[in-house]
């Protein structure tokens, strides 16, 4: 399965990312739970793409066909969270990965940036031990410390990162994905679009 292709992101006006438990549960009437995950959780995607040309159609057309539908993984950013909130964060240049923990599910990092904010909703993302990538989402806001080191609490927790290249990304954080059915066309005069879902792949 091939995780390299980055997909296109001409047209998309539509990326809800939805976040997947793996767990089941029982519950009682007095509020008590019996929880059991077997498996990590994991982000699917909706897209919806509105396509103004021809060109731009098949751009789109031939990358779905290469997909070969779930044979071929592929990679893609959260379309409408793009960058930090944190407007004085400008590039990702001397960012990295210096720790993780799975238990309390947070990232560390360095070379954040002296008082910059690691914002709610914010996308972080590296490259897994696996050759894969993890992708996560802030859901406590964080402030780096007075050496620009920061810990930030994440949504789903952290897998293994790669043990010399992670390259953490605030910018167009990368996840893979692959296809779970065949995505939907619209192929009309001077109208065009393409719905898809897809699930994360996790490695």
């Amino acid at each position: 399965m091939s995780a390299g292709e980055l997909a296109p992101s001409l047209g998309i006006i539509e990326a809800t990312w939805e976040r997947n438990e793996n767990q089941t549960a029982s519950t009682s009437n007095d509020g008590e739970s019996d929880v059991l995950e077997f498996a990590d959780p994991f982000w699917t995607a909706k897209v919806k793409v509105t396509i103004t040309s021809r060109d731009q159609f098949d751009i789109w057309d031939s990358f779905f066909a290469r997909r070969q539908l779930s044979v071929n993984s592929f990679t893609m950013w959260r379309s409408l969270r793009v960058r930090p909130r944190d407007p004085l964060i400008t590039s990702d240049a001397g960012l990295a990965l210096s720790g993780i923990d799975v238990g309390a599910s947070t990232i560390s990092l360095t070379g954040y940036g002296i008082g910059r904010k690691a914002s709610l909703g914010d996308m972080i993302g590296y490259r897994t031990a696996g050759n894969g990538y993890w992708v996560g989402q802030v859901v406590q806001e964080a402030t780096a410390n007075g050496t620009g080191a920061i810990t930030a609490s994440v949504w789903p927790r952290p897998a293994a990162p790669h043990a010399t290249t992670p390259a953490p990304r605030r910018f167009k954080a990368l996840g893979e994905f692959r296809m779970i059915k065949a995505p939907d066309p619209k192929e009309a005069y001077m109208d065009w679009d393409y719905r898809f879902e897809a699930e994360q792949v996790l490695r």
